[in-house]
């Protein structure tokens, strides 16, 4: 008997039903696999850890959270696109646009941009911190800055580490799974059934951005968030192989890791946060143009290869 992807024949707009069910079937079982995985590693009191107040400074409940993150991911980014991709094609790997051989050169100039644009991003950063709503959302936005210094709280918790075995904790949880995850979720998947349902990939790839980036709940970062959501569309569209967005995600991710483990063993006096960040506007006005004269440059590349 032949098997017929499910999904394969239905329209966009259900298969996004189907793929919202599936991720919240995947949400409540893996995660509670992971939870009865926790008890042979943390013991029993995992669960009652992690329901309760947290100690950043403990390093036995920033473990706990590290796993719980860890676990999260996959139920969240990876287990259901999976199984969305295997009922929408059969083969994931196809459908995910995992077959096709990636260009040494593309991969070189595409991280390229990610490094150059450094002083932009952060400057948008800083902008984009500045942001002060309406005197009548006063609370939103008091809200909005508690929840983004929690974030920030989370993550340098999850940062502090000096040891070679928590940068690789580290590496694993915030720079190889988010790359592969989000990657395979927001390209792979939404900006996919957006495009066809939408018929314009243009609309697909921005919609996609602005979800991607709000998903993050950092309010102050959206922006640059957003900017770089619109950058990975457009290399998964430009390439047409999702190798090449997950690539540049990994290094962006990962750069701020290793800066700061770095700095937590003492060897660099920078922050993760202030890493390639410059006081001087021309830096971040001419880190933005080489940032966009680069993107012409891998769009004409691309554009002459599909001539080809």
């Amino acid at each position: 008997m032949i098997f017929h992807p499910f999904l394969l024949e239905k329209p966009p707009y259900l298969k996004l039903l189907y793929f919202i069910l599936i991720i919240i079937c995947s949400l409540f079982l893996v995660n509670i696999f992971g939870m009865v995985l926790a008890v042979p590693f943390f013991g029993r009191s995992f669960i009652e850890t992690i329901s309760g107040a947290y100690d950043y400074n403990d390093p036995g409940v920033v473990a706990k959270l590290k796993y719980l993150q860890i676990i999260n991911q996959l139920a969240l980014f990876i287990v259901p696109v999976l199984i969305f991709a295997f009922f929408a094609w059969k083969n994931i790997p196809d459908y995910l646009k995992l077959n096709k051989r990636i260009n040494a050169y593309l991969v070189l100039i595409a991280v390229s941009i990610i490094l150059a644009g450094l002083p932009f991003i952060n400057w948008l950063t800083a902008l984009n911190s500045n942001m002060s709503l309406p005197e009548q959302l006063s609370g939103v936005e008091e809200w909005m800055r508690a929840s983004e210094t929690e974030a920030g709280t989370l993550t340098n918790a999850f940062l502090s580490s000096a040891t070679v075995g928590g940068l690789l904790i580290n590496v694993l949880m915030i720079a190889i799974l988010p790359a592969i995850g989000e990657e395979f979720f927001f390209r792979g998947i939404l900006q996919r059934l957006f495009s066809e349902w939408i018929k314009n990939v243009h609309i697909a790839i921005w919609v996609t951005a602005f979800i991607f980036s709000a998903f993050h709940m950092q309010f102050f970062g959206f922006l640059p968030r957003f900017l770089l959501g619109i950058y990975l569309g457009y290399l998964f569209y430009w390439s047409g192989t999702l190798w090449l967005p997950i690539i540049v995600h990994f290094i962006n991710n990962g750069l701020a890791v290793v800066v700061a483990w770095l700095a937590a063993r003492g060897m660099v006096g920078i922050s993760y946060e202030t890493f390639g960040s410059s006081d001087n506007l021309y830096v971040n006005l001419t880190s933005g143009l080489v940032v966009a004269g680069l993107i012409f440059v891998l769009y004409r590349i691309q554009k002459r290869a599909l001539k080809t």
